[in-house]
């Protein structure tokens, strides 16, 4: 690439990561989109400090996660909307364009120039992006990868040159900051930037002497995590339902953490699938589709080999080919928070997580061809038909990277569309399902939302969630009947959720189940259900028992008057009253 050439290489990749998305614009808001911006109350409220002290889901939709900056982004662009999804998705595209310049220049620290644009202009038209782009929410993913990649390529900066300055320091620590509050994940910094120290950064100095030199930073950001957890820790203990994680897989089934770490690694093949042959893509990863392991089976081999395989290939290489083991812990590290191997996670497998971690994937990529490149050289001399077929190699890939993204980004258009592709894409996932099954009930088609829901039960009976929605469709409608089942079904599974618990207790009182429905509505109240209407519910139930019981007692009269067996009680009190008795 020319002097000339290398000017324009990073508007390149920029326009290139614009023309694979810029459809996506006219998008609306879809899925969670709805529930963060659409109808949150915060994007409406004025008062802007409220936003550090509030949880990012609403508390009504489980209260759960911290991310102010990202909730501050989504309230400038409201208002310079006006509530458009219009300014939401530009800024989407915007920051994807910055993401896949700050790649290009964080390639070049490390890659001839033409290997770091090839690097950078795959990344910008990878399909696996369009989640994160094109749906509202993604932009959180978007954040948190300018912050990162900004911060590990001043890094890079200064340590490839020799010290540290104190000036690069003070601006990785600015970009932390807004990472970690832009989304969790962002907290990974200090393992990317060590993964950095491990693979590429050349030093003579003994380790003794690098780890003294470069303690302070990385003790100041370790502070600036803790004081992240600690602020998190507070808002959510005030606004999350008792800690609980929605739509957690794991939550009802209580696997051990040997079970979660074989179920992550039955999921690694699908990860390698989507970072370099992103032709298949979901809305949905869910079991039944990805197993849930019970024990170690057949179904983790294959991902318990790439594994070890890609692990080992990394310190194989790792002087030979540093870069290429820097990109595999790249992935590795970045991956970590949402992969179940260390906590438990929301998901098994979501393409909107793989933004970042595709940076490594990439940066394994353009240094592979930088190795087939001088493997051609030393083979083939300069023959002129060589280059030639690694430019036609390049542009298909450029083409079908952008063809695929532009097909796949109307997806998310609508709740109508992407709810009907998702159990096209993932039939066997129940959330698909479910989440068609939601779509359904809302828009008042009752008999399409109950197939889906019965669909999605008998592919996963374990999401508490799945069941009370479907009971609470049932409620609604006025057929108790059928609800009390899934209500019973729901507490089973998991007797600390936090919801339904009320409605459980009204459905029983009205099916004359009178004691449970007294017992369910203690337990409502319990977990914070209206007090006023639950004992009313508890007043109506014992004057049922006790109207009951007293028909019981004239019931048992009269039936013993007919058999001439009345109780000695009663025999006494009819002789006081002169009431005729046998026996």
């Amino acid at each position: 690439m020319t002097d000339r050439a290398s000017r324009f290489a990073a508007p390149l990749v920029a326009l290139l990561a614009v023309a694979s998305s810029i459809i996506g614009v006219v998008n609306t808001f879809t899925y969670d989109d709805r529930y963060i911006v659409e109808l949150n109350p915060l994007m409406r409220d004025h008062r802007w400090a409220r936003l550090f002290v509030s949880s990012y889901w609403p508390r009504d939709w489980g209260g759960d996660g911290y991310r102010p900056i990202t909730i501050l982004a989504f309230k400038i662009e409201y208002a310079i909307g006006h509530g458009s999804p219009i300014a939401f998705h530009a800024t989407n595209i915007l920051l994807l364009a910055l993401a896949s310049v700050l790649v290009f220049f964080l390639a070049r620290r490390l890659l001839p120039l033409w290997a770091a644009w090839v690097t950078a202009a795959l990344f910008a038209v990878h399909p696996v992006h369009v989640e994160a782009v094109a749906n509202v929410v993604g932009q959180s993913e978007l954040i948190v990868a300018c912050a990162l990649l900004a911060a590990t390529s001043l890094y890079l900066r200064d340590r490839l040159r020799g010290a540290l300055e104190l000036s690069t320091a003070a601006q990785i620590f600015g970009l932390y900051a807004v990472a970690c509050f832009a989304k969790e994940h962002g907290i990974v910094l200090p393992g990317l930037l060590a993964a950095a120290e491990l693979f590429v950064i050349r030093d003579d100095a003994p380790w003794s002497q690098r780890i003294r030199r470069l303690r302070p930073m990385y003790l100041t950001l370790v502070l600036i995590a803790v004081v992240f957890v600690a602020a998190r820790t507070y808002v959510l203990s005030d606004h999350s339902l008792g800690g609980f994680q929605p739509f957690t897989p794991f939550s009802a089934l209580h696997i051990s953490t040997r079970d979660r770490i074989l179920t992550a690694i039955g999921v690694v093949p699908q990860w390698v699938r989507l970072l370099y042959w992103p032709a298949h893509l979901s809305s949905e990863y869910g079991p039944p589709e990805l197993p849930i392991a019970q024990g170690f089976s057949v179904a983790q081999l294959p991902g318990m080999l790439v594994l070890v395989a890609v692990l080992l290939l990394a310190w194989v290489v790792r002087k030979r080919q540093p870069v290429i083991s820097f990109g595999i812990a790249f992935v590795c590290v970045v991956l970590l928070p949402s992969s179940n191997f260390v906590l438990p996670a929301g998901i098994m497998l979501a393409e909107r997580t793989l933004f970042l971690p595709s940076v490594g994937a990439m940066l394994v990529a353009g240094a592979v061809a930088v190795i087939i490149n001088d493997w051609a050289r030393a083979r083939f001399g300069e023959r002129r038909d060589v280059p030639r077929l690694g430019y036609a190699l390049l542009a298909l890939m450029l083409i079908a990277g952008t063809g695929r993204s532009l097909q796949r980004t109307p997806v998310w258009h609508d709740n109508a569309r992407l709810f009907h592709q998702a159990v096209i894409d993932s039939p066997l996932a129940y959330r698909a399902h479910y989440m068609l099954g939601a779509w359904s009930f809302e828009h008042q088609r009752k008999r399409e939302g109950e197939a889906e829901y019965h669909k999605a039960l008998s592919l996963f009976p374990y999401d508490p969630f799945l069941s009370y929605n479907m009971a609470e469709q049932y409620r609604v409608t006025g057929l108790c009947g059928p609800a009390i089942p899934l209500y019973r079904w729901t507490m089973g599974l998991d007797p600390a959720f936090p919801l339904g618990h009320g409605a459980f207790a009204w459905c029983l009182l009205n099916d004359g189940d009178y004691v449970e429905a007294r017992d369910r509505a203690l337990d409502a109240i319990r977990v914070g259900a209206d007090v006023k209407l639950m004992r009313r519910v508890i007043s109506l139930a014992d004057s049922a028992v006790k109207a009951d019981r007293a028909a019981a007692l004239s019931a048992d009269r009269t039936n013993a008057v007919a058999r001439g067996k009345l109780p000695e009680f009663v025999q006494k009190a009819a002789a006081k009253t002169n009431v005729p008795s046998k026996g």
